[in-house]
């Protein structure tokens, strides 16, 4: 999907909070869709109408007619693209000051999922996470949310666990590596 596509999919849909319906977009006339207030800001008219078409003929939006106005539901693969596009975008708010707890998050996901389990990994450390041991990741800050996002993005939410702890023996290195 292009640059156009996705900035029509935040603008329509919501960039930090997710919605599943736009806004109405146009007007019907005859099965045919009047787009000539449609906008969005940085991306000439006739891209954006183009990128419309394109969405629908790939089944990531479609249309209801509600009286005479055009609203776009996200379909099914539509939602999915929003939430991979949210995923990008995920970042993993700190406090100003450490509590002194261990957020660990742990898992066991099966050799059938192994791309999700990847996938996961490696959004963990991108994220900042550090690997303690095989399958067992830690943040000094809570991050819940933002793992339980992207746990269920990947469909693996039944095999990962979050655990916070208040010690952990030898902690001086990773006190080091996040600089509490």
């Amino acid at each position: 999907m292009d640059y156009i596509s996705r900035r029509l999919l935040e603008n329509l849909f919501g960039k930090d909070k997710l919605r599943f319906s736009s806004n109405v977009v146009g007007i019907a006339k005859n099965k045919n869709v009047s787009y000539s207030k449609f906008s969005i800001p940085g991306v000439t008219h006739k891209s954006a109408v183009n990128s419309l078409h394109y969405l629908r003929r790939k089944k990531i939006i479609e249309y209801r007619e509600i009286g005479n106005k055009i609203k776009i539901i996200l379909t099914e693969d539509g939602k999915k693209k929003i939430l991979y596009y949210k995923i990008d975008d995920l970042d993993i708010k700190k406090s100003q000051k450490w509590d002194g707890k261990w957020h660990i998050i742990a898992f066991d996901i099966p050799e059938k999922h192994k791309s999700a389990r990847n996938a996961l990994a490696d959004k963990m450390r991108e994220l900042g996470l550090v690997l303690f041991q095989k399958s067992l990741w830690i943040y000094p800050f809570y991050c819940k949310d933002e793992m339980d996002f992207v746990a269920e993005v990947f469909n693996i939410g039944k095999y990962v666990h979050y655990i916070i702890v208040e010690s952990i023996t030898n902690d001086k290195l990773l006190r080091s590596k996040f600089g509490i």
